[in-house]
């Protein structure tokens, strides 16, 4: 599994999805999985550490504290290959603005 920067608060016994779900889930092309790894993380105890830990890193890409990273920065979702649909570029700008309304990256 990859390693995820835990809290010292956080024991080593503690079940983190990371270490139970296959590495591929986490830095997958589908955003499907993508979306997966997210719900998979919601419930995480070393959440907030772990998306702090990969900002602070600039990670290239993958599911870090239930966002999806690209380029080193939070995104809402990954889109599929190819040309997105008029649909889908006006359901990004609400998510952005919703987001950047509640002060979310």
């Amino acid at each position: 599994m990859y390693p995820v920067p835990s809290p010292p608060e956080i024991l080593e016994s503690v079940c983190l999805p990371c270490r139970e779900a296959t590495d591929d889930l986490w830095f997958s092309e589908s955003p499907a999985e993508l979306e997966q790894a997210k719900l998979l993380c919601a419930a995480c105890p070393a959440r907030r550490a772990c998306l702090a830990g990969a900002l602070e890193r600039r990670e290239f890409a993958g599911v870090w504290g239930g966002e999806i990273l690209d380029r080193g920065t939070v995104i809402a979702r990954k889109r599929p290959r190819g040309r997105p649909s008029k649909a889908d570029l006006a359901r990004d700008a609400e998510l952005a603005a919703a987001r950047q309304a509640a002060g979310v990256a």
